[in-house]
């Protein structure tokens, strides 16, 4: 080999080394090559870790998620189930009394409200105290069915005076799977008189949960206990069988009211799966998110990080054999490489992501919370203009998007985001603009992702339609107000008596004065026919009301006065409270401001807490005598008004407190409570955009209703549909 020339004024070349020098340089560069190899395996596998766990992460927030969908489906059909019962109840009392078109106008509406399909219940019947059914709103069912071997019969049979929720079987009268609803029907006496059943049909609850479903690969169910009473994928076959043995849900501790993990299903799939139970039932639901299906954009993505990793390592190994000195530009377009494989990943899922998120029936957004209580908008799905007629980029483009709310309602974001960032989830419902200028209702779900170092919180909610579920509880509350005064009926004859009695009185008197004095008498006279006037005036009024209490008020909120509701339910309890011995003080100020409401709800809401009261009161006094009285008050609060309802009831003891507004709990003695009564309160407080709390005082309960004070009317800034 040629000698390279040696260049000018340089000096002589040193002495070779010894042969054994040069070895240890060379293979300084190879292990540096193997060491920069193994360094990006090494880091190829922690980021394919930190991907994987963060999918997971992913998975089980919308598996969560889902199964709260789930829980609140649930929860309406077991709601609509309740006032069922009750009609029920009420039919058994008309039959009994004779009362065959009060009977008949029951069955109508019973019928009805199952044919409709609203809540997939198959039919509604009535068992007699024999095991007997007296009726079934199935057309055609006319032929005597005994059902006193049904478990759902002997439970009731045997003194169970709550709910019952029957294993899913094969209905003999619908031929259809179903659970039994049931709860046992009282004679005047209190005692067992038969059993009211609702069959809820598990292949219609089945084609709901399907529904529901995030992905083809996910799927939903509803467990009695142990057994699979609904399934979203394959109803047919999971209907009426018991998880296995080493289910993972089987183990789940009872009092754990929520949780997620990680299980095999029965057909041996991975998933990830998030379960709720239904507070005071054996009921459970469950969501189950695709595993597999949830890494599989991790293990594309991972074997691109391996290949990547190994030919980094080749190149290192080339970068030696070629020379240290092309290292660094080799080792820049390596990086450039992963960068941009990376960056057409991100973008490849987050098309995919949109893409389904904008087939949901609802709005999913994200916003950032800042520590003053601020709410930026950051993103919306395409589902946007589905759910409230605006598209994503108008929404993004408007300076505040809460103009589209009612003017109360905007005026309290501050104290809504400071209560999510706080508590890390919150829920509200409220009015909507559409772009069409239609107001809808919808139900707005929040829940923080992230905190960060800076004080602001990050968060995604979840925004759905529900002014048809609006609808369907209006009339569920309509039924709820004719039932109250059906238990009213006793004390509302009472207060129509008292003047009845007066009239008939000063009648007889002014007669036995006219035949005793004649003319002489007519002064006399004349004073009684005042008061009978009077008398018979207070009767019209008594009557009149009960009209009004009795009508349908589906309207939206609007100004009232308080006053005015207060009085209205006095006049329903008043013969209640009378029969009791209870005194009733109504202490609001004369320049009360007017309040967001509706009259008929809220004066609903006042009897209900009004009752309650009074049977604390009975039950306080049990043991011995005491006064029982019942004081309303009012005062305003900055931009709200509370009222309060306090008695000298006991209180309310410290363990039933967080769960006083849930469904169907009540410490009523049986046949006196169905748990649906402060739980209508709370509904109804919160569609007035108001709030209902409970606390004790010095004597008893004290139960704090607060409204948003009335004001006019705001015109929103104009935008362009």
């Amino acid at each position: 080999m040629p000698v390279p020339p040696r260049p000018m004024n340089a000096q002589a070349p040193l002495p070779p080394l010894a042969p054994a020098a040069a070895p240890p340089r060379r293979w300084l560069a190879w292990l540096s090559a193997i060491a920069i190899g193994c360094a990006l395996l090494l880091a190829g596998e922690a980021l394919i870790a930190r991907l994987s766990r963060d999918a997971t992460d992913s998975a089980r927030v919308e598996a969560e998620a889902a199964a709260d969908v789930v829980h609140q489906v649930l929860l309406r059909r077991l709601e609509a189930v309740e006032v069922l019962h009750r009609l029920t109840q009420s039919w058994l009392v008309l039959r009994e009394s004779g009362n065959d078109q009060g009977r008949s106008a029951i069955e109508t509406e019973l019928a009805s409200t199952v044919n409709a399909g609203q809540f997939g219940f198959i039919q509604v019947a009535i068992i007699g105290r024999d095991g007997w059914m007296l009726w079934s709103s199935i057309p055609g069912s006319g032929a005597p069915v005994y059902l006193g071997d049904r478990e759902h019969f002997q439970v009731h049979a045997r003194g169970l005076r709550s709910l019952f929720i029957s294993i899913p079987l094969v209905g003999r009268v619908s031929q259809r799977w179903t659970v039994q609803l049931t709860r046992p029907l009282l004679g005047p006496d209190a005692a067992f008189a038969g059993v009211a059943v609702v069959s809820m049909d598990l292949h219609d609850l089945s084609d709901a949960l399907a529904e529901i479903q995030f992905r083809p690969q996910d799927s939903a169910m509803l467990l009695r206990g142990t057994m699979r009473a609904a399934h979203s994928r394959n109803p047919g076959a999971a209907i009426g069988t018991e998880l296995p043995a080493e289910d993972p849900l089987r183990l789940a501790h009872p009092d754990q009211m929520t949780g997620s993990m990680l299980r095999a299903t029965p057909e041996g799939q991975q998933s990830i799966t998030a379960w709720r139970r239904v507070a005071g039932t054996p009921l459970t639901v469950a969501y189950i998110r695709d595993y597999a299906a949830s890494q599989a954009g991790v293990a594309n993505l991972a074997l691109l990080v391996r290949l990547t990793a190994g030919a980094g390592a080749a190149m290192a190994l080339m970068l030696v054999w070629v020379g240290l000195s092309r290292r660094g530009r080799a080792a820049a377009r390596r990086a450039a490489e992963a960068a941009e494989i990376e960056r057409s990943l991100a973008q490849a899922a987050s098309r995919t992501y949109a893409r389904r998120i904008g087939g949901l029936p609802g709005l999913i957004y994200g916003g950032d919370i800042l520590p003053d209580g601020t709410f930026t908008l950051t993103h919306a799905s395409e589902s946007a203009e589905r759910v409230i007629g605006w598209t994503a980029e108008q929404l993004l483009s408007l300076p505040d998007p809460h103009v589209l709310m009612e003017p109360e309602d905007a005026s309290r974001q501050g104290d809504f985001y400071a209560s999510v960032a706080d508590q890390g989830e919150a829920q509200r419902e409220f009015r909507v603009r559409r772009a069409d200028g239609q107001w809808i209702w919808v139900r707005d779900s929040v829940r923080v992702v992230d905190r960060r170092a800076d004080g602001s919180t990050e968060m995604v909610g979840y925004v759905a339609d529900i002014s048809d579920e609006r609808a369907i509880q209006a009339r569920l509350q309509n039924a709820g107000r004719l039932t109250t005064l059906g238990e009213m009926a006793t004390g509302l004859a009472h207060e129509l008596n008292q003047p009845l009695a007066v009239m008939s009185l000063a009648a007889d008197n002014a007669s036995r004065a006219l035949q005793r004095r004649g003319a002489a008498a007519l002064p006399d006279i004349q004073e009684r026919l005042s008061r009978i006037g009077q008398q018979a005036q207070r009767a019209r009024d008594i009557v009149d009301h009960l009209r009004v209490f009795g009508r349908s008020d589906e309207g939206e909120p609007e100004p009232i006065a308080l006053s005015q509701a207060v009085q209205g339910a006095a006049v329903l309890t008043n013969g209640a409270l009378h029969a009791s011995g209870i005194d009733l003080a109504v202490e609001l100020p004369g320049d009360l401001p007017l309040v967001m409401a509706r009259l008929v709800p809220l004066e609903q809401a006042i009897v209900n807490l009004v009752m309650n009261a009074r049977d604390a009161i009975d039950e306080h006094r049990r043991d011995g005598e005491g006064p029982g009285w019942i004081r309303i008050g009012a005062t305003v609060q900055g931009r709200m008004v509370a009222m309060t309802i306090a008695d000298s009831g006991g209180g309310i003891p410290d363990s039933h407190m967080e769960r006083l507004f849930e469904p169907f709990f009540t410490t009523k003695a049986p046949g006196k409570g169905t748990g649906l009564g402060l739980p209508l309160v709370h509904a109804a407080m919160r569609a007035f955009g108001g709030s209902i709390t409970a606390a004790n005082g010095p004597d008893g309960a004290v139960m704090t209703l607060t409204f948003a004070i009335a004001t006019p009317p705001a015109t929103p800034p104009g935008l362009e549909a």
